[in-house]
């Protein structure tokens, strides 16, 4: 029997779908790296997350279900026991499981717990640049286990690192997180720089195994605060990033918690130039993240194991980024946060546009390995997909779930190419038009043109719901009618 496929899943955190130069979406940010693994592979161009909040997206990839099954519905609650865990399943299938960088998964059990063997993980939030960088206001450590990041610091004479030329909103009740900063150090003092060595560590520990491996590797970027080093801190110019066609938003026919949260940030005052010196911090983020993986890469081939090995690089949500002058993910379903990069070495060489999910690529994981999940998930695998074996899985729409980040606002939303129907329990609903609207500006939700339109998206929500038993159901299904 041939030997079965090494995995390796790279998780950026927060990283918009354009930002990968190889979907042709953005002509100033650079990924080449990546752009090789496509080049050389392919990518879906219609990659969903189930919710756009880190922990409930990372722990449905753990799990290939929806947060109101696993039970993380936000960054702090827990899964439910019993769920059968992605890294268990893969190591009882008889592979080396290890795990590098963010986990944000679970607050109380760590990738020990979930059948990862080995890995140094940033548990809680865990930012393990907080306490370490002199200057930094932003407070949140890695909780539970020691922060490996700060030793590794030590072990290589970077103790006492820090940032300069920070940037965070002017609203005084909000003076504790930074949009970006520079870091002052090489960038082999950089936590996305201490992932990329970790990951590299552990494919050198897999390779001395007998078993097949399953890595999982996270870097904390591009989420916020952006702290890069030079080159990638002045890497692209400002000047270069032209305002996002939805910052003209007004908030009028939008969910009020949209505006709160715009204010909330304190980013509004400043105008675009400040979302465009955020955004350049940004992609330089994007970049150096880059430069990682094709470090990455490189140790594979050292190592004789890349044409051994499936790559699929992508991320638990996107980043409005200034789109509808927001920054961030939250209780709004736009586009920029719900669609993510997912591109594929090592499978097939065919771009794949049918409606996929980030929490498919578990049962994918396991079809790889060769065994089925225990208990059924939201989803089927992606590898026929992948392979090209599959020209389309038939998914016609996508339903997608939020409960709550800052504030309680449990939201429901399903679409397809053409429209986008949001459900807010307690606040007016949101149909987009794509076509007319390809950036979400109008709401036309109580345009009586939409009326029929609205009915069928009405219609196919509370058929998901039954389907998914999803709790959101027994209030939506007493207001529906007027809602």
């Amino acid at each position: 029997m041939a030997k079965r496929k090494n995995i390796l899943y790279i998780l950026s955190d927060q990283q918009r779908f354009d930002t990968i130069s190889a979907y042709g979406k953005n002509d100033i940010c650079k990924t080449p790296h990546i752009d090789a693994l496509a080049e050389n592979g392919m990518k879906f161009t219609n990659a969903f997350t189930p919710s756009a909040i880190c922990a409930p997206a990372r722990a449905s990839l753990m799990t290939g279900l929806y947060p109101h099954k696993h039970g993380v519905i936000d960054n702090y609650t827990d899964i439910k026991e019993g769920t059968p865990l992605l890294g268990q399943c893969m190591q009882d299938a008889g592979y080396y499981c290890a795990y590098a960088g963010k986990w944000h998964v679970s607050p109380s059990k760590q990738p020990t717990d979930c059948g990862f063997e080995d890995g140094k993980p940033f548990m809680g939030y865990g930012f393990p640049g907080s306490r370490v960088f002199k200057s930094l206001k932003f407070d949140a450590p890695p909780r539970n286990t020691p922060n490996y990041y700060q030793e590794y610091l030590k072990e290589n004479g970077w103790d006492g690192m820090d940032i300069s030329g920070s940037f965070m909103g002017n609203n005084p009740n909000l003076q504790i997180q930074e949009m970006y900063a520079r870091h002052d150090g090489p960038v082999e003092s950089t936590i996305e720089y201490f992932v990329a060595q970790e990951t590299c560590r552990l494919l050198e520990k897999a390779a001395k195994d007998d078993r097949p491996f399953f890595l999982w590797a996270n870097f904390w970027g591009p989420h916020s605060p952006s702290i890069v080093p030079e080159p990638y801190y002045s890497m692209y110019d400002p000047k270069d990033i032209k305002e996002h066609p939805s910052y003209c938003e007004t908030f009028e026919g939008k969910p009020y918690g949209h505006y709160l949260t715009e204010k909330m940030w304190g980013l509004g005052d400043y105008g675009w130039d400040a979302f465009a010196q955020t955004i350049a911090r940004y992609y330089g983020h994007c970049t150096m993240i880059d430069d990682m993986v094709g470090m990455i890469v490189d140790k594979l081939k050292e190592l004789g194991q890349l044409e051994d090995t499936i790559i699929v690089y992508t991320a638990d949500h996107g980043d409005c980024l200034g789109a509808h002058k927001l920054i961030e993910k939250g209780a709004f379903t736009y586009d920029e946060i719900y669609r993510i990069p997912m591109v594929v070495y090592g499978a097939g060489k065919q771009d794949n546009d049918s409606l996929v999910y980030l929490h498919e690529l578990m049962p994918t994981a396991l079809e790889i390995a060769g065994v089925a999940p225990q208990k059924p998930v939201d989803g089927e695998s992606l590898l026929p997909l992948m392979e090209g074996t599959k020209q389309s899985n038939g998914r016609k729409d996508i339903y997608c779930e939020f409960h709550r980040h800052f504030y309680e606002c449990r939201q429901r939303m399903v679409r397809d190419l053409r429209y986008q129907f949001t459900f807010n329990e307690s606040e007016r609903g949101e149909l987009y038009d794509f076509e007319k609207d390809p950036y979400q500006l109008h709401n036309v939700c109580y345009d009586p043109e939409y009326a029929e339109i609205k009915k069928h998206y009405i219609q196919r929500m509370s058929e998901y719901m039954k389907e998914l038993n999803d709790p959101a159901r027994v209030w939506f299904e007493r207001i529906k009618e007027f809602y």
